[in-house]
């Protein structure tokens, strides 16, 4: 990923660096030592999106969401058979974007109009089996929410959990022939907290996992903020303006080493916040359930 001008590629799990490899050292130099130490990153993955071609305008201008994928030429078919799986989760999420427009009393093509060259993100994530304890300090993925409208995840096994409507931490695990859903930010701020945005971790079972969410986002330049009939005297606007591209791009260079040092060597400008902490971040009341 380090060789991204943007964040796609290949992320290495930190749990390798628990007796450092040399040659994992060679294929990310960008991750020492101190990040295991630190916060360990239970998982590794793969990151990609739309196929950008290298000439593409958005790529060009220094759009950090709009970037070629990074394929390896190792493995025969890879290339094939994850776009061809992006291809057809992205035509379900577009059914979805028509079905939530619908339950909305839009128009069925509101949001659809909105993602003709969607920052909408595959990951590939895998999830090494580790004798690390199940507590707070050892998480998968730590509690977030996902930063576009929805998420497509097909999951393997157990470890995910969600905060349900009375804000408690419940077991989400894995059903034969079925996705699992969830609510993003842009679509809580569209319908001005009518839909909640899904929070959701990964607790660490010590046993191999893997997963595939899919980020369904809509284009970089589209404008959130809560829609006209979701806006009442008794529900005044909670939200502010957001720029959907712009939402995601600073939670991307929070949590991407390379971009956050571009930022900071002046080589990557940049004028919208970096994220701390999500606006739409919920805290649970039983923080940990192992």
């Amino acid at each position: 990923m380090q060789n991204s001008r943007g964040n796609r590629g290949w992320l290495p799990s930190t749990l390798a660096f628990k007796d450092p490899d040399p040659e994992l050292y060679r294929l990310s130099p960008a991750i020492a030592e101190d990040d295991y130490i630190s916060k360990p990153r239970l998982h590794s993955g793969f990151d990609l999106s739309l196929d950008i071609p290298a000439d593409d305008p958005d790529y060009l201008a220094g759009n950090i969401m709009l970037v070629p994928n990074q394929w390896p030429d190792w493995l025969p078919g890879f290339r094939g058979d994850v776009m061809a799986y992006y291809d057809a989760v992205m035509a379900l999420g577009n059914r979805l974007f028509r079905a939530f427009a619908v339950a909305l009393d839009l128009s069925e093509n509101f949001f659809v109009d909105r993602a003709k060259k969607p920052t909408s993100q595959l990951r590939l994530l895998h999830y090494p089996p580790n004798d690390l304890p199940m507590d707070q300090k050892h998480l998968g993925i730590s509690a977030h929410s996902d930063f576009e409208c929805f998420t497509i995840l097909n999951q393997r096994s157990a470890g995910l959990q969600v905060m349900n409507s009375a804000d408690e931490w419940v077991e989400a695990p894995p059903l034969e022939g079925t996705f699992i859903v969830n609510i993003g930010d842009l679509m809580e701020g569209w319908t001005n907290g009518r839909f909640k945005a899904t929070q959701h971790r990964v607790v660490n079972t010590g046993l191999e996992r893997y997963s595939l969410p899919m980020f369904f986002a809509v284009d970089y330049d589209t404008v959130v903020e809560p829609l006209p009939q979701f806006v009442t005297a008794e529900r005044p606007a909670g939200y502010s303006r957001i720029v959907a591209g712009e939402h995601l791009a600073g939670f991307s260079i929070q949590d991407t080493k390379h971009l956050r040092k571009r930022v900071m060597n002046g080589e990557l400008k940049i004028n919208f916040p970096i994220h701390a902490e999500s606006p739409f971040k919920r805290k649970a009341v039983n923080e940990f359930k192992g």
